[in-house]
């Protein structure tokens, strides 16, 4: 059933007539009837006015207003009617590529309303452009097969105030749905994702033979059209309790619905409207949750209650016979900015420039007497020692880890003064260049670098002469002088004439091949038998 709102034209205008008769002999005022329907004060004063004939009668009924962009109707129309999956953004830029941007000067808003009005006109819903991916159900796996394995993160609130990430194993049983959960205040690592394995395994009391995963860090090193290099220590556990891993393909995590539900149910269910008291108060309240309401109700696929159909599945499982033990790790594992630092209570410290080479670059940390030691994730040396700062926010650094930009400029400064000569007016130049463009010394040295053997150095002074008198401190503003004094000259390029030289040179090379070839002469002996 249509509303007011669906309506288009005089129908509408009709209908908005009607409603603000209906509201008046109901007992509304006049600005309570403007509130209601949204609408104009004035509008409703005039429509009370008019009898049901005067209003039909009236240009207010029969007024139309045209669109600003209704000679654009079929273009549009045609568009939407062959690709129906465009935005109004995408029909905008259309309009103005088939018509000229001086010729289509509504704004965004109006092409937005009127696309809109073509669409609901027309009857031309907006409908994704790419076919949905096919889904189909799949039967039940067997008792005690397959599981499903992934990660979470959230940030829950600290009773004391301020929020923390935990971050939390989750592995559940196809069959029966019955589900184990673990939280962590530090991120997995491979030793920690092996031990929650080990924890699940004890929950169930046994081991699925597959378990499915994401293509994660944790567990894999490498991977290459299917074939797959395990973490070291992961690959000594699946080998140690015998079941299979199997890995989705990248960025396929519905490949594992399942978990992938569990993780949502996790964020959705457990964790909100929860104070966070402490990581182990936290577990506990997750085992309860987990017996009570995760495990202990109707499922919503399935409507069987995941532990009652686990009793049948248990038995199918691989025996478990291990103790889970939580690694002993000395030091921590800090994630390194981009910045080459590391955040540690609430300050930075640097380590050597270079060392960060990616998102997931992260190192070791040790705290003793004071000093805070950093190192290497991948090899173990030292990377940096910083007394441990008792301020907030503070870079703890010294000059031995940053990068040396000065000397870097120094070689760049040389390399120009190598080609001109020493001169108090390139020295001038390139100091009011450092002072008035210091963020961009080095893109302006470079600058001069790529262009400067374009010239001869006599044509790169005088220039320099006119850039002086001018003020005017830019590395391409001197080129272009060069340019110019350099065409006043009659002189070619620098690169041209080594060109030229090089293609002289080229030619008289091979004209001494050609004068050192002598044509090779037969003997007149060689021929009197022929004579003869």
């Amino acid at each position: 059933m249509k509303t007011t709102q669906d309506l288009v034209g005089p129908l509408r205008k009709y209908a908005m007539w009607h409603e603000v008769h209906r509201l008046k002999d109901q007992g509304l005022n006049k600005s309570q009837i403007s509130v209601e329907l949204d609408m104009d004060r004035g509008s409703v004063r005039k429509y009370l006015r008019m009898s049901e004939e005067e209003f039909l009668a009236s240009e207010s009924y029969k007024r139309q207003y045209d669109l600003k962009l209704d000679q654009y109707e079929p273009f549009v129309v045609g568009l939407l009617k062959e690709f129906p999956f465009l935005s109004a953004a995408q029909i905008e830029d259309r309009l103005k590529e088939h018509y000229g941007t001086e010729t289509i000067t509504a704004c965004s808003k109006t092409i937005y309303n009127f696309v809109a009005k073509m669409r609901d006109r027309h009857s031309l819903p907006k409908c994704p452009e790419d076919t949905p991916r096919p889904y189909e159900m799949q039967d039940e796996t067997p008792y005690g097969e397959y599981a499903q394995v992934d990660f979470g993160e959230k940030y829950m609130s600290c009773e004391g105030g301020g929020h923390i990430k935990v971050y939390f194993f989750v592995m559940v049983l196809c069959r029966s749905r019955q589900k184990f959960v673990w939280f962590s205040l530090k991120p997995f690592t491979t030793a920690l994702a092996v031990y929650a394995h080990e924890l699940a395994f004890a929950y169930f009391g046994g081991i699925p033979r597959k378990i499915l995963y994401d293509q994660d860090k944790v567990f894999i090193k490498d991977e290459n059209l299917g074939a797959y290099l395990l973490t070291k220590a992961f690959r000594t556990f699946v080998s140690e309790h015998h079941f299979e891993t199997i890995f989705c393909h990248k960025s396929d995590p519905e490949s594992k619905g399942k978990v992938e539900n569990v993780v949502k149910y996790v964020k959705i269910n457990f964790l909100p409207g929860r104070l966070f008291k402490g990581i182990d108060p936290l577990n506990t309240e997750c085992e309860g949750w987990l017996a009570r309401t995760a495990n202990g109700t109707i499922h919503h696929t399935t409507h069987l209650i995941p532990s009652e159909v686990f009793k049948e599945e248990q038995p199918h499982l691989m025996p478990y016979h291990g103790i889970p033990t939580l690694p002993q790790v000395t030091m921590e594992e800090r994630h390194l900015r981009k910045d080459n630092v590391i955040s540690y209570h609430c300050s930075f410290y640097a380590v050597p420039t270079g060392t960060y080479h990616g998102p997931s670059s992260s190192v070791f940390i040790e705290e003793k007497d004071g000093i805070l030691y950093i190192y290497s994730k991948e090899t173990g040396k030292t990377l940096a020692e910083h007394p441990v700062s008792q301020e907030k926010g503070k870079l703890v650094s010294n000059g031995s880890l940053r990068r040396d930009r000065q000397s870097s400029f120094t070689d760049l400064e040389n390399r120009i003064r190598d080609y001109i000569g020493n001169s108090d007016a390139l020295e001038l130049f390139l100091s009011g260049i450092h002072l008035g463009k210091s963020r961009y010394y080095r893109d302006n040295l470079c600058h001069i670098i790529r262009h400067m053997e374009d010239f001869t150095p006599e044509t790169l002074i005088e220039s320099l002469a006119v850039c002086m008198a001018a003020k005017s401190y830019v590395a391409s503003t001197w080129m272009e002088a060069a340019r110019t004094v350099q065409k006043k000259k009659g002189e070619k390029p620098q690169n041209e004439q080594r060109s030229m030289q090089k293609a002289m040179t080229e030619a008289q090379e091979n004209n001494s091949c050609w004068q050192d070839l002598q044509p090779a002469k037969t003997s007149m002996e060689s021929y009197q038998p022929l004579f003869r």
